[in-house]
């Protein structure tokens, strides 16, 4: 089997109350891709997700957000959840650590709402991006320019709203489009595309 992301390591960001069912999504996509998932998070040892309307599961920290350098990292996947971007975006760590991999060049997934993360963190400036259209308005204040296409691709970000009908094409989408910014394979984005 094809494993577009061994040996890769991928951080998975997150804070209390991030959307578990994407988070699980693309963790384990990311595993069944070859590439080893870490969780990062403003919390030390567990990070609580949410599940629809309640609380959902603790999961392992694997790095918490005050040591983590994207250096340490390939991709960096961004989850989405209000809860946990409310506590992300006061965090002076938060810009440090995805300003890093976008200074890099590095893949970064924003899930959903994460766009609005990055631009309330001041990563977006002339970047094209996509969500969630309640987030429009903070993307577009924030200096991204809003796409109504759903996922896009713009430098190495990768942006779309999660659904439960397109989350195998989106996770589909983003490890072929990790797998070529990784590689500078021009081509397999372009296909990804």
């Amino acid at each position: 089997m094809h494993k577009p992301l061994a040996g890769m390591s991928a951080a998975i960001l997150v804070a209390n109350g991030f959307n578990e069912i994407e988070m699980t999504t693309f963790q384990r996509a990311i595993l069944e891709a070859g590439g080893t998932p870490h969780i990062v998070s403003v919390e030390n040892s567990l990070v609580n997700g949410w599940r629809g309307s309640n609380w959902g599961l603790n999961h392992p920290v694997d790095k918490p957000l005050s040591n983590a350098l994207a250096a340490d990292y390939d991709i960096l996947v961004i989850a989405g959840g209000e809860r946990s971007h409310e506590k992300l975006k006061t965090t002076a760590h938060s810009k440090r650590f995805i300003g890093g991999f976008m200074a890099a060049y590095k893949p970064v997934m924003a899930v959903s709402d994460a766009v609005k993360l990055m631009a309330d963190l001041e990563l977006l400036q002339g970047i094209t991006v996509s969500g969630p259209e309640n987030v429009k308005e903070a993307a577009t204040f924030g200096g991204a320019v809003w796409s109504e296409d759903s996922p896009v691709m713009h430098h190495n970000l990768f942006s779309g709203n999660f659904t439960e009908e397109n989350k195998m094409e989106l996770t589909e989408g983003f490890i072929t489009f990790a797998h070529a910014q990784y590689h500078g394979d021009d081509e397999d984005q372009q296909a990804a595309a």
